[in-house]
């Protein structure tokens, strides 16, 4: 029963720092929808990623990912870059706008966190910091990008 509630609590926590990133997108990253500062950090960060990499990896429809990528491409955000062989699709880079965008979002995000976290002391800085990236590379990445799936009646 203790697990439960300790899932209860994380499940509670991780629903409002999701609700908190959402509400304070807007400032954190201005100009960008979180969709959007989600999709270049991750484009910045797989070289040449594919509209079909970025849906298999977010879990989302190619067409809603296309859409999105589109928009991007046509802000001056990102390019496609020619077709690699053996591979369907474009890759996507971020044109120097992008890059600049992108880089100044992610700084006002690490400012965010040191204000946040200025009364915490640094071994409990790397200690979450450190279960964060382990959240991040179990199983469950996706976890608050779907729904669960819904139980046969």
């Amino acid at each position: 029963m203790a697990r439960e509630a300790a899932l209860e609590d994380l499940y509670q926590g991780l629903s409002t720092l999701v609700r908190r990133s959402r509400e304070q997108g807007d400032e954190l990253h201005p100009g960008l929808s979180l969709v959007a500062y989600t999709l270049l950090d991750q484009i910045d960060s797989c070289h040449e990623a594919r509209a079909a990499d970025l849906a298999a990896h977010f879990g989302l429809d190619k067409s809603t990912v296309s859409r999105q990528l589109e928009q991007l491409a046509s802000a001056g955000l990102l390019r496609r870059v020619g077709e690699r062989p053996g591979r369907r699709g474009y890759g996507l880079v971020l044109t120097d706008a992008g890059r600049q965008l992108l880089d100044a979002a992610a700084q006002a995000v690490r400012d965010r966190l040191h204000e946040w976290l200025s009364d915490w002391d640094d071994t409990d800085i790397a200690a979450f910091g450190a279960l964060v990236s382990r959240f991040n590379q179990s199983n469950n990445r996706t976890l608050l990008a779907q729904p669960p799936a819904p139980s046969p009646a």
